[in-house]
């Protein structure tokens, strides 16, 4: 009885989570946000396995593993850190006009995104190597990850 009860709360708390996350007006969540947002990125290697990090332009941090149904919420940037980091990567880096796909068995990506459209540069092909842009953008936006959450 018991089991049967706990089954039950834990079944509608996931639905209602995963509703919450998907609701498509007004959503706070990068799943169905209709403004901007920038997704940065790592993964393959042998468990082949994607670690991903979103800005939403209010500001809310988010991550999201392939372990991971859904984003968890890690921070809220300030709105002049964030206003910077989307003049840099739309102004300076150029995404919207910059098209590299070179991924490595490891590899990096930078993705900005708004509504249905997306611009996304990969790199991790020794071959070929990444816009320095984007990995210095790279490397700022990862160094607003919080040190405890980035494993």
């Amino acid at each position: 009885m018991l089991k049967s009860f706990l089954f039950g709360v834990f079944t509608l708390l996931s639905i209602g989570t995963t509703v919450a996350q998907t609701a498509s007006s007004g959503s706070r969540y990068p799943v169905s946000y209709p403004n901007r947002q920038i997704q940065v990125g790592e993964g393959g290697g042998f468990t082949g396995s994607t670690r991903t990090y979103c800005l939403l332009e209010n500001g809310l941090l988010f991550v999201k593993s392939d372990t991971d149904s859904l984003y968890k919420p890690l921070d809220q940037k300030p709105a002049t850190t964030t206003r910077r980091l989307f003049r840099q990567l739309e102004k300076t880096c150029r995404i919207q006009t910059t098209r590299f796909n070179h991924p490595g068995n490891l590899y990096q990506f930078v993705r900005w995104q708004k509504g249905k459209t997306e611009y996304t540069v990969t790199w991790g092909d020794r071959t070929q190597p990444a816009p320095a842009c984007f990995v210095q953008f790279y490397k700022t936006f990862m160094a607003q990850i919080p040190p405890n959450k980035r494993s």
